[in-house]
């Protein structure tokens, strides 16, 4: 059976792995130009500073090469930190990929990871990450809207009160969902829960996916992203072996701090963690087992925490878009403007 809503189709990319930076670069440029050629409706991508858990600290700047590249692809920030932000300037920066792209931007917001060094390089020492998030979305939101910046009532330019239908949060708890939900917000739902080890992912985010729904306002159209690793391979044996020794290297200790998930098995952790890999049907056998497929929007893909080689991420590309995103459900279509 099909999908029940117009699933939208993406992929994800934190920017890292073997390689320099500018490798790494042209590698993912590519994977969006032939992402774009496919009909993917949209590219994905996290910010994260210093290199730490990615190679990407300024989503604006590399999206507007890739915009200038292809011509219809969304382009997906899964999230700007923005409780690092200056949300002013955030929304300039849209503003701008806006005018200049109209319709592509899917401006995804959250904490991420503003660790408390994190948080002191960027002046904000000592003080809430979630605190200085709730002020920024807000600030960012009146911004788009049209609010007066100052008392010489200077406002938001380009215009973009468009962007506020586009914007997502990522919240990580029923009470928070319901304030993005009220918001307006589309919902992102990361590949793994973090911070509750001791329950499933999917138990987890149903909580968050129905405490969405119940907030949502009537006049909104709900949005909610599901991030899964989804790995269709030509060689699904090379592609076992790279998910099991990205998922042994993620649950080793941490900075002395030792990981609930160390003494499951290799087959545990894929059940565990909802990896979906190997030939295309397979791996459709096993989506239509996801228990939110059919209530989510949109469907977010990512090769992590396998560490494919650009050849084995273009193979799976192709096959997402060529096998496993049709049967499905899903059809590429035009990006409406």
């Amino acid at each position: 059976m099909g999908h029940t809503v117009n699933l939208r189709l993406g992929f994800f990319s934190y920017l890292d792995g073997a390689g320099s930076p500018a490798e790494i670069y042209r590698n993912v440029t590519d994977l969006f130009i032939r992402a774009d050629a496919l009909g993917i409706d949209v590219g994905w991508l996290a910010q994260h500073h210093f290199g730490d858990h990615g190679g990407l600290p300024s989503p604006f700047v590399f999206f507007g090469s890739i915009a200038a590249q292809t011509s219809r692809i969304g382009l997906g920030t899964a999230v700007i930190t923005l409780a690092l932000e200056n949300p002013v300037r955030v929304a300039e920066d849209a503003a701008v990929l806006e005018i200049l792209h109209p319709g592509r931007l899917q401006l995804g917001v959250g904490t991420g990871f503003a660790t408390d060094p994190v948080l002191a390089a960027f002046d904000k020492g000592g003080q809430d990450k979630r605190a200085l998030f709730d002020a920024s979305v807000t600030r960012m939101r009146e911004v788009f809207a049209g609010a007066k910046l100052n008392e010489q009532d200077d406002l938001l330019f380009p215009e973009a009160e468009e962007l506020n239908t586009r914007i997502w949060e990522a919240p990580g708890s029923p009470p928070r969902v319901i304030e993005a939900a009220k918001r307006g917000s589309g919902l992102l739902l990361s590949r793994i829960a973090i911070g509750v080890s001791d329950r499933l992912t999917d138990d987890v985010q149903r909580e968050l996916v129905d405490a969405y729904y119940s907030a949502l306002p009537a006049d909104v159209e709900p949005r909610i992203a599901l991030s899964r690793t989804v790995y269709p391979s030509s060689d699904p044996e090379a592609t076992y072996t790279t998910l099991a020794e990205g998922l042994r290297k993620g649950v080793r200790p941490r900075n002395g701090v030792p990981s609930p998930y160390e003494r499951c098995s290799t087959e545990e952790l894929f059940e565990l963690f909802s990896v979906h890999y190997g030939e295309p049907e397979s791996v459709i056998d096993s989506l239509r087992r996801e228990p939110l497929l059919d209530e989510v929007t949109d469907l977010i893909c990512q090769l992590s925490p396998g560490a494919p080689t650009h050849t084995q991420a273009l193979d799976a590309l192709h096959l997402l878009a060529t096998e496993v995103g049709p049967g499905l459900g899903w059809s590429a279509r035009k990006l409406s403007t």
